[in-house]
């Protein structure tokens, strides 16, 4: 009974000094203390951090882009909370934005996710840098509409806006498996209306494209 009781202190004491994705031993910020300090908070920091996770194996080749959209919400969205309640609010609103990309094992059931505009698929940039050169200085291009399968045609994936107008998501000629298989599942979604956003690229009769120089990002709208 001893042996148990020291090992269930134990156990207690690693628990209050862990939260989820960081050891609160190290907690250095206002924000990190907070969220160790909060059982309900360290709990959604567990979550995040097995989505986050999961969401980095979904998307293979473009687990680099997600990467960079965890950095740009922990620095602009959660370390400029200036309480628990702002806290809360923010892992719930970035978990929603990611449990499409979950499997069954991963995906949270006892906790209500807010609607948001949710996270289904990243294209990764194309792996010919010579077809599709980097450049960050292009300009941004954000779209809204349909998903369509135009393979047919030789077009690739495109995203029909809600004039009609179509914009290559992804080139015939940079469609790659992992990428073909998410869209291709997604233009079948007739009901559905998502957000692509990525670099804009022109082509000679003026439309915008996206570059497949860069990441492109597919949301689903909440309907």
């Amino acid at each position: 009974m001893r042996r148990f009781t020291v090992a269930a202190i134990c156990l207690l004491a690693t628990c209050l000094t862990q939260a989820a994705s960081f050891d609160c031993a190290k907690a250095g910020t206002p924000v990190e203390k907070t969220i160790c300090g909060n059982p309900r908070l360290s709990e959604l920091d567990e979550h995040l951090r097995r989505y986050y996770s999961a969401g980095r194996a979904a998307l293979g080749q473009a687990q680099s882009c997600l990467a960079t959209t965890q950095r740009d919400w922990l620095k602009s969205v959660r370390n400029v909370c200036k309480d628990a309640a702002c806290l809360e609010r923010a892992y719930l609103a970035r978990l929603a934005e990611l449990d499409p990309l979950q499997p069954g094992m991963t995906a949270i059931r006892n906790i209500e996710l807010p609607a948001v505009k949710a996270l289904v698929w990243v294209i990764p940039p194309a792996e010919d840098t010579v077809a599709a050169p980097r450049d960050p200085k292009r300009p941004p291009l954000m779209l809204t509409g349909r998903i369509l399968d135009e393979s047919a045609e030789g077009d690739g994936f495109v995203l029909q806006d809600s004039a009609g107008g179509k914009h290559v998501l992804l080139a015939l000629m940079f469609i790659e498996k992992s990428s073909g298989v998410a869209l291709e599942t997604l233009s079948r979604q007739k009901d559905a209306s998502y957000e692509a956003r990525g670099q804009r690229e022109s082509s000679s009769d003026g439309v915008a494209h996206f570059s497949p120089g860069a990441c492109t990002f597919i949301h689903r709208l909440p309907r």
